[in-house]
């Protein structure tokens, strides 16, 4: 009787283990939609013009933290970008858990606005697939 208890819970825990290592999403899930995220946000740039880094996080479906390579749309010459490793420090909330990061994210340099209107520009991260989603840099006005 021992034995077969044993031989029904090893192929019990067997299924169990085999079932948490498949990866399932319910029917319908998004598994394509680009999303991204700059940290710090930079906000407005004033009309003076300035410049920003960020790290930059781009999630693809249910996948975190994708490779992506960054354009600008319309390519003006008022702004230009480019993709670097950011360095931040973390600062943790147990002693000893503080940790210096570095990850993918963008440098951004803006012109002065002496159009006196507000400008806006796309920054364009592109995936793997071909898919991409733009952040909107926005400049305000003299």
């Amino acid at each position: 009787m021992k034995r077969i208890f044993a031989i029904a819970f090893a192929v019990v825990l067997g299924l169990g283990l085999l079932s948490c290592n498949k990866e399932e999403f319910p029917e319908g899930a998004d598994m394509s939609s680009v999303r991204v995220a700059l940290t710090p946000d930079p906000g407005a740039i004033p009309a003076e013009g300035g410049s920003f880094e960020a790290a930059v996080v781009v999630n693809q479906g249910p996948s975190l933290d994708v490779p992506w390579e960054l354009s600008i749309d319309g390519a003006p010459g008022w702004v230009t970008a480019s993709k670097i490793r950011y360095k931040s420090h973390f600062t943790g909330t147990y002693n000893g858990d503080d940790a210096d990061v570095e990850q993918d994210g963008v440098s951004c340099t803006v012109s002065a606005n002496t159009t006196g209107k507000k400008r806006i520009v796309n920054l364009r991260f592109t995936v793997a697939d071909g898919r991409s989603v733009i952040y909107t840099v926005t400049q305000s006005a003299k």
